[in-house]
């Protein structure tokens, strides 16, 4: 009489069994879903433990408006001492940067975002021109801004950036552009016009503290100023895959520094504070 082949645990027992382990495995190969995300090691959102390469998102350089007076927070509508004895209040203080620009081993790199806008031809009719996207429009209070995707990492001797629009700019048609954009039109009545452009850096103060003083506002727009390049020397450093944050220190009593306010002579005024802007703007990591 044939004996019974001895059990062994690494046979099925029967077919039974071989279909359920095929089952089995067709279940768990059926549940698993690649995972989706970014395999770009220079990207800010890297996930390691992606299958599919999607949605990356790059480093941005970003800038924190410091607003000072001195080594004060400067504060709107607050009375200083720009000089010893005189006092005056700032109401409003709005201006353009572009142009942004930290230098590396002597080059000057820009943000990489581009975006076509409508601008006024020479013929009167309208053209659409690309410009490097990095223009921001900076008010008076704490703001964090973000200027566009910067990508190169590594030490930094120096940081530039242009107060006001390039030439190119003053002819983009602010109607036409999109919404939220820094060239839309504002509040503060910064678009004069097609023949002047935009207003660089507009100013309103009282130059003492009397209620019934009228306050003075200052514009600074072409053809009188035509744009001033700051540049900050320092060591900023940028790590791969991480934003590139700095402070921008906007101090007014610098911004003033010389400016004599009892003699109503504006042109001199205008002269001074052009002067004093690299003073006044300064970067920081």
């Amino acid at each position: 009489m044939k004996q019974p082949a001895p059990y062994s645990p690494c046979r099925p027992r029967n077919a039974a069994w071989t279909l359920l382990a095929f089952l089995g495995l067709l279940s768990f190969t059926a549940c698993y879903d690649p995972r989706e995300g970014c395999l770009d090691i220079e990207a800010t959102n890297f996930d390691a433990a992606a299958d599919n390469n999607c949605c990356c998102t790059y480093p941005a350089l970003r800038l924190s408006l410091l607003p000072r007076f001195d080594t004060l927070v400067w504060k709107p509508d607050t009375a200083y001492e720009y000089a010893p004895g005189r006092w005056f209040r700032i109401h409003q203080a709005v201006f353009y940067l572009s142009d942004f620009r930290p230098v590396q081993s002597g080059v000057a790199i820009p943000v990489s975002d581009t975006l076509g806008l409508s601008v006024f031809g020479a013929a009167g009719d309208t053209l659409r021109e690309v410009f490097t996207n990095d223009f921001q429009l900076i008010r008076r209070t704490v703001e964090n801004y973000t200027v566009g995707t910067f990508r190169p990492a590594g030490t930094f001797e120096s940081v530039q950036f242009r107060v006001g629009l390039p030439d190119a700019a003053q002819r983009v048609i602010p109607v036409l552009t999109p919404d939220g954009h820094p060239l839309r039109p504002q509040n503060e009545g910064l678009w004069l016009g097609p023949d002047t452009g935009f207003v660089a850096l507009k100013l309103v103060f009282s130059r003492d503290t009397l209620g019934s003083t009228v306050p003075d506002t200052l514009v600074f727009s072409r053809p009188d100023f035509a744009g001033v390049v700051v540049q900050t020397n320092g060591v900023f450093r940028h790590e791969s895959g991480f934003d590139f944050s700095l402070k921008l220190t906007a101090d007014y009593r610098a911004l003033f520094q010389g400016v004599d306010l009892t003699t109503g002579d504006i042109p001199a005024w205008k002269t001074r504070i052009v002067a004093n802007l690299p003073a006044a703007l300064r970067v920081i990591p």
